[in-house]
Order: structure tokens, then sequence, then C-alpha cells
């Protein structure tokens, strides 16, 4: 356990620059397009959440988040690091340590970027208000009514997919993380063709942890969850894509297909 939490700590190292940097572009992009949304006529007074996702930041999080999640592993096969890249495939460490070091490394990184996007859904309330009551001064003479955080968070889509209501979805999305970032790590380990099959594998998984979520959060609010074929083969999909994952990424490392 101290090799992998060791060389998960070199991975930190190597990729906590473009991490900075990619959490900074993050934040700075959502700034613009939420006081922007916030500037805009037919919005005026729509609040936070609207804006939010009028701008398209559920997709640019999305994305953030990938991104996160494929920084993880620079040493596995960045060419640009070629001292790193021998380093890594000459550890006296077994396939598995690897690949659950680079694991952890895109897991921690991918839980950063969440509580990085809440924190900033939280700061950024109260410019966009700022900006909403100067707006209704200078075109309607009056100011509007203060809307509540409470309120702005529970109707976004940042409090519907990341914050759990009950047990059973936080440990959904524990499991929809950990699967990211394996299917990510793999789409770091392989090259050439395997790396496209790698990116359907992990498309395909997506959805259905999507539509997982999507049932878990209507559930919730609406009743009990129903077993059907069709949930059944969402769950199955899953988990047939991480066991193949494992078992593929290991031999990778073993036959060192990584560049």
């Amino acid at each position: 356990m101290k090799s992998i939490l060791s060389l998960a700590g070199w991975n930190w190292r190597l990729s906590r620059r473009a991490y900075g940097i990619l959490c900074i572009a993050f934040g700075a992009q959502q700034l613009a397009v939420l006081l922007w949304q916030a500037s805009r006529p037919a919005l005026l007074g729509a609040g936070l959440a609207v804006y939010y996702a009028e701008g398209f930041q559920p997709q640019a999080f999305a994305l953030a988040l990938l991104l996160a999640g494929l920084l993880a592993a620079p040493a596995a096969n960045d060419r640009q690091r070629a001292k790193c890249s021998y380093t890594w495939l000459t550890l006296p460490l077994p396939p598995g340590a690897r690949l659950a070091a680079h694991v952890l490394t895109a897991a921690v990184l991918e839980l950063g970027m969440v509580a990085w996007q809440l924190a900033l859904y939280l700061v950024y309330y109260f410019p966009v208000q700022a900006l909403e009551s100067a707006l209704a001064m200078d075109r309607m003479g009056t100011a509007m009514p203060a809307q509540n955080l409470y309120e702005q968070l529970l109707n976004s889509e940042v409090a519907h997919y990341l914050l759990p209501k009950r047990p059973r979805q936080l440990a959904l999305m524990v499991a929809i993380l950990l699967l990211s970032a394996l299917l990510l790590t793999c789409v770091r380990l392989h090259r050439g063709w395997r790396r496209g099959a790698a990116v359907v594998l992990g498309v395909v998984s997506g959805f259905c942890c999507l539509a997982l979520l999507e049932g878990e959060i209507d559930t919730t609010l609406y009743g009990s969850l129903i077993l059907s074929s069709t949930l059944l083969l969402l769950v199955a999909i899953p988990l047939a894509a991480a066991a193949f994952s494992i078992w593929w990424a290991l031999r990778a490392i073993r036959r060192a297909e990584p560049a």
C-alpha cells in the first residue's frame, strides 16, 4: 500500500502544474459565462441556476472532469518525458500496484474537480447577484428581490448530480468516480487502436452510468426503484467494462505497451 501511495504522489507531482492550469481556466471561463448570461436582457433576474444551465456549464464541467482524469498518468506515455517513462516501466512494483496508483491519482484529481465546481458555484453566486441587482436598478429603476443561495443550489444541476441525497446515491456516485478513473487511466495507458477502443468502451460505460444516476435520482424524488431487464443491463455493462479494462491494462503493462 505504501508503494502505491508513493507512486500516486509521484504522479501528482508530475501533473499538478497542468491540473492547476486546468482549474484556473475552468474557473475563469465559468465566471465570464455566468456574468455574460446575467447581463442578457432576456434572462434578467432568472437566477444563477438558469445562467449555469444556459451557459452550457454542465457540459463544460463534464469536459473538465474528463481532462482532470486524463492528467493522472503523465509518466506512462508522455514522449517528452523519456526518463519518467523509463523509470515508470522499470519500477520494482507489480503491474497491479502501478495500475492502482494511476487509478488512485485519477480519482483524486476528479474528486478535486468536483469540489472545485461546488466551491465555484457558491462563490460566484455573490458577483452574479450583485450584477443582477445593478442591471435591474439601471433598466427598471428598482432593485430586484434577492434570490436565496440555498434555492439556487437546489434548483441547479450542480446539486442535482454532485450532492447525494441518500446513502445509495452516494455509493453509486463513488462507484462511478472509480470507474471513470479506471477507464481514463486505460485511455492513457493504451496507444494506437487500443486507445480508440478504450475511448469507445468509456463512452458506452459513461452513458450507462449516467442513466443509472438519473434513475437513482428519480427514485429518490418519485418512488421506489423497479428492477427490470434494462436496469440489469445498465449495471452489467459498466461492471463488465471495469473487469475487462483491469485485465487489459494489466496485460498492457506486462507487455510494456505504454509508450
